[in-house]
C-alpha cells in the first residue's frame, strides 16, 4: 500500500481537492493502481437527477448519457440498495449478492447487460466517497473479464483509498473555507496606503490587499511569481528571501530596500500570525506609492475630479496655490476658483485648514456587506 504509485495516487487527490483542476490525473492514477481502464468520478444530486462529471476515463460519451437519463434511476439494482448510498461501503457484485441473496441480481439487469457489457467490462468496484447537502461524490471502477474480479486485497486497498479521499476533501475544504475568509478579510484592507501579504508557512504568498498588489506589479521593482515574492534585482531578491526563509528570527523581522535595487524605497515588516499554523503577515510600505494611494483615496472620500485631485496633488506637495495650479497647468484666476471647489467639498473654509484635512485623512476599514 505503500508503493511510489500509491503515494502519487494520494498526493493527485490532495493537490486536486485544493485546487479543483487535476482531477483527471486522480482518474488515471486510479486506473493504473487497480488495473482498471474505465474509471467514473462524479458528483450526483441527492435526487440522483443532476450530475458533475468530476472525471471520466473509458466510458464513451453516449453510455455517459444513458446513464444519467436511464440507469442512475432505473433498471440499475444498486439503485435501491440503500446501504450502498452510505458513504464508505464499498459496492462489489458480491457484496450485492450477500445483500440480497440473488446470485444474478447484477447480472440479469439491464444495467449490466446493456450497459457494462456492452462496454467490454465485466467486473466493478465502487464507493459513495462523500455526501453533504448537496449530493453524492461516487468514485466506480470497471475492468474485463479477463482481468478478473476485484481480490480483497483490492477492496482493501480501495477502502483505505476512499477514506483518504473523505479526509482529503475535508480537510480541502477548510483550506478554502479559511481562504475565503482570509480574501475577504483582505478586501476590507484595499483602502490603506500600505501592503499586507498573508503568507503561508512556507513563505508562499496566499493573499494580498490592492495596495501590495499594485507594488508587487514589477514597476516597483517588485513582484508575485508563483506565489513567491521576488525582487528584480538580485541584491534585493536576496534579501527578501533572507527574510521570509530566515530561521530562528524574532516575532517580527524588517528589511529596507532602497535605490538602485528599487525604483524607491520599499520597507517590508515580516510578523507571525497569532493562532495560525505557521502563517505569516507581511506589510509593505512605500511612501512614494503611499502619497499615490493617498491621492486615490481623496477620489474616493471626497470625489474630487481630476482636475480637483490634481490641484490637491500640488498642495500636499508643499506648493503654494500659485505653485501647485501651475503644476496642475493652470492660471492662477482657474486655480482659486478649483481651491472653492475643494473647500466646498471638505467643507473647509481656508486652504491651511484643507491641507491639513487631506493629510489627515486616512483609510478606513471597508467591511463587506453581511451575506
Amino acid at each position: 500500500m505503500s508503493s511510489p504509485g500509491w503515494h502519487d495516487l494520494i498526493g493527485s487527490i490532495r493537490d486536486a481537492a485544493l485546487d479543483g483542476r487535476s482531477w483527471h490525473a486522480v482518474a488515471r492514477h486510479v486506473a493504473a493502481e487497480f488495473r482498471s481502464p474505465a474509471i467514473a468520478l462524479y458528483g450526483q444530486s441527492l435526487d440522483t437527477v443532476s450530475f458533475k462529471e468530476t472525471a471520466v476515463l473509458g466510458i464513451g460519451d453516449r453510455f455517459i448519457e444513458s446513464y444519467k437519463s436511464h440507469y442512475s434511476r432505473l433498471d440499475n439494482p444498486w439503485v435501491q440498495a440503500g446501504r450502498f448510498w452510505k458513504p464508505g461501503v464499498v459496492r462489489t457484485e458480491p457484496a450485492l449478492q450477500r445483500l440480497t441473496g440473488d446470485r444474478h441480481v447484477l447480472r440479469r439487469s439491464g444495467y449490466f447487460q446493456d450497459w457494462i457489457v456492452p462496454q467490454g467490462y465485466r467486473h466493478s468496484m465502487g464507493m459513495v466517497v462523500d455526501r453533504d447537502a448537496g449530493g453524492y461524490i461516487k468514485l466506480t471502477m470497471y475492468r474485463d473479464g479477463a482481468s478478473g474480479a476485484y481480490r480483497h486485497a483490492e477492496l482493501t486497498r480501495f477502502q483505505s483509498l476512499c477514506d483518504q479521499f473523505r479526509l482529503l476533501l475535508d480537510i480541502a475544504g477548510h483550506y478554502r473555507l479559511a481562504r475565503t475568509l482570509a480574501h475577504l478579510s483582505l478586501r476590507a484592507l484595499d483602502h490603506l496606503d500600505f501592503g499586507v501579504m498573508m503568507l503561508d508557512a512556507g513563505g508562499t504568498v496566499l493573499e494580498m490587499n490592492r495596495f501590495a498588489r499594485d507594488l508587487a506589479d514589477g514597476r516597483s521593482g517588485l513582484s508575485v511569481h508563483e506565489g513567491r515574492l521576488q525582487a528584480l534585482d538580485g541584491r534585493a531578491d536576496a534579501r527578501i528571501r533572507s527574510l521570509l526563509t530566515g530561521r530562528g528570527q524574532s516575532s517580527a523581522a524588517t528589511v529596507t530596500l532602497a535605490p538602485p535595487a528599487v525604483p524607491a524605497p520599499v520597507a517590508l515588516a515580516l510578523t507571525s500570525m497569532a493562532a495560525s499554523d505557521g502563517g505569516r503577515l507581511l506589510f509593505l510600505t512605500c511612501p512614494e506609492r503611499a502619497f499615490d494611494e493617498r491621492l486615490r483615496l481623496l477620489v474616493d472620500r471626497f470625489a474630487f475630479t481630476p482636475v480637483e485631485l490634481q490641484l490637491a496633488r500640488g498642495l500636499l506637495q508643499g506648493f503654494d496655490l500659485r505653485g501647485a495650479g501651475a503644476a496642475a497647468g493652470l492660471s492662477y484666476e482657474t486655480s482659486r476658483w478649483y481651491l472653492k471647489q475643494l473647500f466646498a467639498k471638505t467643507d473647509t473654509h481656508r486652504q491651511a485648514d484643507l491641507v491639513r484635512l487631506l493629510l489627515a485623512t486616512k483609510s478606513e476599514i471597508h467591511l463587506p456587506p453581511a451575506p
